[in-house]
C-alpha cells in the first residue's frame, strides 16, 4: 500500500462481514454519514477513506427548502384501492414539507414505488421532480437537463451527494 495515495470509496450499508472484507483490503474502517446532514434527504452511506475530515455540520434542511412544486400525483393517489399493497406503500410514505425525503432510488420516484417520497400538501399529493432530486443530491439546478426524466432519475439516484464528497475532499492538503 502506498501511503501517499489518497482514496475514497462509498457504498450502501451492508452486512458487517462484507464491510470487514472491504476494510481489510483498504486498511481503514468505514465512516457512516447520512446525507441528511447536508441535504433534505435521508441517505445513509459508508465511506472508506484515508482523507482526514470531521463530520459535516447539520444544515437542518427539509423538503420545503428544496421544493419547487413537485409532480402532482393526487389523482393517482386517490384512485388506489384501500385494500391494496400499492395503497399502503403510497400512504405509508407520505410526508409533509417539514420532513426529510426518503433515499432516492435509481428507478425514479413513482407514487407506488416503495422508495418514493410522497408529499401531502393540503388535499393534494406530490412526488419529487428531477430538479428537486438534483437538489436532494446537492447538484446544481438542471444539472441533468437534456436527458429524459427517467434517465435523469437514474443518474441522480446512482450519484453521490455532492456536498458530502466536497466536505470529505476539504481534508486534502
Amino acid at each position: 500500500i502506498n501511503p501517499g495515495i489518497l482514496f475514497l470509496l462509498e457504498n450502501v450499508r451492508m452486512k458487517k462481514e462484507h464491510q470487514d472484507i472491504i476494510s481489510s483490503y483498504l486498511g481503514v474502517e468505514p465512516i457512516k454519514i447520512n446525507s441528511a446532514l447536508v441535504s433534505a434527504q435521508n441517505r445513509s452511506r459508508l465511506y472508506w477513506t484515508n482523507i482526514p475530515f470531521e463530520m459535516p455540520t447539520d444544515k437542518n434542511l427539509v423538503l420545503k427548502d428544496i421544493f419547487a412544486g413537485g409532480v402532482n400525483i393526487t389523482e393517482r393517489v386517490l384512485n388506489k384501492s384501500a385494500d391494496t399493497l400499492a395503497y399502503k406503500k403510497c400512504h405509508g410514505h407520505t410526508v409533509s414539507l417539514n420532513s426529510k425525503a426518503r433515499c432516492l432510488l435509481t428507478g425514479g420516484q413513482q407514487v407506488s414505488n416503495s422508495g418514493a417520497t410522497n408529499i401531502k400538501i393540503g388535499r393534494e399529493y406530490f412526488t419529487l421532480s428531477p430538479l428537486e432530486c438534483e437538489r436532494l443530491q446537492t447538484l446544481p439546478d438542471n444539472y441533468t437537463e437534456g436527458l429524459s426524466n427517467s434517465a435523469r432519475y437514474k443518474c441522480i439516484g446512482n450519484g453521490w451527494t455532492v456536498d458530502v464528497i466536497a466536505h470529505i475532499f476539504k481534508g486534502i492538503k
